[in-house]
Formats: C-alpha cells, sequence, structure tokens
C-alpha cells in the first residue's frame, strides 16, 4: 500500500511506512511482531504510529508535523531523539502523553515479546534502554 502525503494516511493498524525512494511517498508493511534480528528502532517506529492513533488519523498527522517543525525531530528520527520526543508529547498533549507513552510502551513490549511493567518515573527512553537490554540478553 503506498502513500504519496507525509502523514496524513499512515496505516490505521500500526504498520510501518518506510521511505521508497520516491519524494513524500510511504510504503506501509503489515504489523507483526519483530523478528529476532530485526532492531528495535523498527518496533519502536511501529509503536509510536500505533500510540499516537489513538489521538486518531488527523491528529497523528498533526502531531507528527508539530513535532517536526517546533521540536526538529522528523518520525524516523524518533529512536535517536527519544527525549526530545518525549518533551514534545508531554507538552503537546499535557496528561494526555502518558496515555499515548503507555500505548507505546505496551505496543513496544509486545512486538519485542517482552512483560510490560509500569514504573511512573520512567520516561519513554527508560523503557526502550530496559528494552534494549532484555532484547539483548534474549537474543544472547
Amino acid at each position: 500500500m503506498m502513500y504519496c502525503h507525509r502523514y496524513a494516511n499512515i496505516p490505521r493498524h500500526g504498520t510501518l511506512l518506510r521511505d521508497n525512494g520516491m519524494d513524500n511517498c510511504l510504503t506501509a508493511t503489515a504489523s507483526q511482531p519483530v523478528p529476532a534480528g530485526a532492531t528495535i528502532k523498527l518496533a519502536l517506529l511501529e509503536a509510536v504510529d500505533y500510540g499516537l492513533l489513538a489521538l486518531g488519523e488527523i491528529a497523528r498527522a498533526t502531531v507528527y508535523e508539530r513535532i517536526e517543525k517546533s521540536y526538529e525531530v522528523k518520525r524516523e528520527e524518533i529512536p535517536d531523539k527519544l527525549d526530545t520526543f518525549h518533551r514534545a508529547l508531554q507538552e503537546l498533549l499535557g496528561k494526555g502523553a502518558g496515555i499515548v507513552k503507555r500505548l507505546i510502551v505496551k505496543n513496544l513490549y509486545s512486538r519485542l515479546h517482552l512483560e510490560f511493567t509500569e514504573h511512573e518515573d520512567w520516561t519513554l527512553a527508560d523503557y526502550v534502554h530496559y528494552a534494549n537490554k532484555a532484547r539483548r540478553r534474549w537474543l544472547e
């Protein structure tokens, strides 16, 4: 499935969008648990798509555009700029950011076959750091 608008038509099932080499065109692939050799970055992007979908498709597209313009974080850069992304969510969504963060993390952990345990003082980066450590131990 191909979409040629930057964010407006991100698929509703939390699927990953890949740049297919065409300007502003993204190709969607089916959402599945992440294979052992895949990266957590891939799973995280899919989980973020899923978590933001709770706001609706238009709101999700708006959040992505706002974060890119105001915080200089493109969607594909989120895994490398988690602290900025987390702060942006908090500033844009207020208390709703906690709900979106929880959806993102639960979906990420499910994709990685990890058990989710909530920690009130953890940021999105803390959850991802823990997932990286757990995943490395599991793959050894």
